[in-house]
């Protein structure tokens, strides 16, 4: 009998459990949280944006070393209706670099650190919904150390179409981020600058922890109470 009731129990935990599956952890480091309410920027990944795009992080927003293996940009404040990213190439280099939020310059090139690195080339066409994430898988993870500086991120986009632009997360007022871009969209090797303004923006490490999430766990729990309450029951009948 105590063997048919432990079937019971694990059977239950089969299936009203298993909604609980453990996904992989999203970034481990958000940069700029939280967005400003009923806002975003369309630049560089979510509109015609043929021009070169950099946003350079304090390196104290990284309490450690990181190898980041994906980006994430998030869609949770404009609702444009977009049904797709744009089209068209986008590469994306990280390095480490000496500007900071208060002294990028408008130039580039001046900001590139030593260690480049071209960590993607490629599409991110696809179907878009709002509150979609953006997460961008990198072909090359980076190793960045935030006691070497802060980091760069620089992006060039080629032959990038869209039919409706998508608003992207944006903070301002924030001091952990800024960025150089050219106004109209298309390519100059001198940009403008906006201080403490940027995406926000997620880096992912490739040993992130997998961890169920909030609604499954949730779930789970309902789904125990409701056999505790079947067991019960037949406890009663027996």
């Amino acid at each position: 009998m105590i063997v048919k009731r432990l079937g019971l129990l694990l059977g239950g935990l089969l299936v009203g459990g298993l909604v609980a599956t453990a996904h992989p952890a999203l970034a481990d480091v958000i940069v700029g949280a939280p967005a400003d309410v009923g806002s975003g920027n369309c630049y560089p990944f979510g509109c015609a944006y043929n021009a070169e795009y950099q946003q350079v992080y304090q390196a104290s927003s990284f309490s450690a070393p990181i190898d980041i293996t994906a980006l994430e940009f998030f869609n949770t404040q404009e609702n444009t209706y977009a049904s797709a990213t744009p089209t068209g190439t986008f590469t994306i280099s990280l390095s480490t670099t000496q500007a900071n939020s208060g002294n990028i310059s408008s130039n580039f090139a001046s900001n590139i650190g030593p260690d480049q690195t071209t960590v993607f080339s490629g599409s991110i066409s696809q179907a878009w919904s709002f509150g979609d994430t953006l997460t961008i898988n990198l072909a090359t993870p980076f190793n960045y150390n935030p006691n070497s500086g802060n980091l760069l991120l620089d992006v060039v986009g080629q032959n990038v179409n869209v039919g409706t632009p998508i608003y992207f997360d944006v903070s301002s007022n924030n001091s952990v981020f800024s960025r150089v871009y050219c106004p109209s969209g298309l390519s100059c090797t001198t940009g403008a600058l906006t201080n403490s303004y940027g995406l926000v923006t997620g880096f992912v490490s490739g040993n992130a922890a997998a961890v169920p999430e909030p609604g499954s766990l949730a779930l789970l729990a309902a789904g125990l109470a409701g056999l505790a309450l079947t067991y019960r029951s037949r406890r009663r009948r027996a």
